[in-house]
C-alpha cells in the first residue's frame, strides 16, 4: 500500500527486574483510566491495551517484556491502528503520545509498593464517585427544566 507508515514503536531497557515491571503493567488501567485492558499472553510477557480516540475507532497498544538479565528489562511498546493503518503524519504523533504517556504509567507503576498503591487506587475511585454524583446532579436538573419547559408552554397555550 503506498503511503503507508510502519507502526509507531519504542524499544528501552531498564534497570527493573521483568517481575516488578509485569506488576507494573498490571497497574496501567488503575492508573490512567484511558487505557483499557484488551488481552494478555503470559507466557509470552505480552499485553494489549486499547484507547479510543477523536475521530477514530482508536488504537491498540502492545507491550511487550523480556527480561535482558536478572534487574534488567527489556520494553518495546507499539501502537497499531484498530482499523486501517497508519498514513497521517498526525496520527503517527498521536500514537508517540500514546507511547510517551504509557512509558510515563508504566514508570509511575514501579514507584509505588502495593501499600501505596492501594491508597492510590480508593483514592481514585472515591474521586470517580464524587464526579459521579456531581454528572447526575446536573442531569437530574437539566431533566427537571426540561419538564418543567414543556409544562409550561403546553399549558400556556
Amino acid at each position: 500500500m503506498i503511503g503507508v507508515i510502519p507502526n509507531p514503536k519504542k524499544t528501552i531497557t531498564i534497570d527493573f527486574p521483568l517481575d516488578k515491571v509485569k506488576v507494573s503493567i498490571e497497574r496501567v488501567e488503575k492508573l490512567d483510566k484511558k487505557y483499557k485492558f484488551t488481552k494478555s499472553n503470559p507466557i509470552f510477557n505480552q499485553t494489549t491495551f486499547e484507547a479510543t480516540e477523536f475521530l477514530s475507532l482508536g488504537v491498540y497498544i502492545d507491550i511487550n517484556l523480556s527480561s535482558v538479565n536478572e534487574n534488567k528489562t527489556e520494553i518495546t511498546i507499539e501502537i497499531r491502528r484498530k482499523i486501517g493503518s497508519f498514513d497521517q503524519s498526525h496520527e503517527v504523533s498521536n500514537a508517540n503520545k500514546h507511547i510517551d504517556t504509557m512509558f510515563e504509567i508504566i514508570g509511575k507503576g514501579l514507584t509505588y509498593n502495593d501499600t501505596e498503591f492501594a491508597q492510590l487506587t480508593e483514592a481514585a475511585n472515591v474521586q470517580t464517585e464524587v464526579k459521579g454524583k456531581k454528572k447526575t446532579k446536573w442531569v437530574w436538573i437539566i431533566v427537571a427544566i426540561w419538564i418543567l419547559s414543556y409544562l409550561i408552554l403546553k399549558f400556556a397555550k
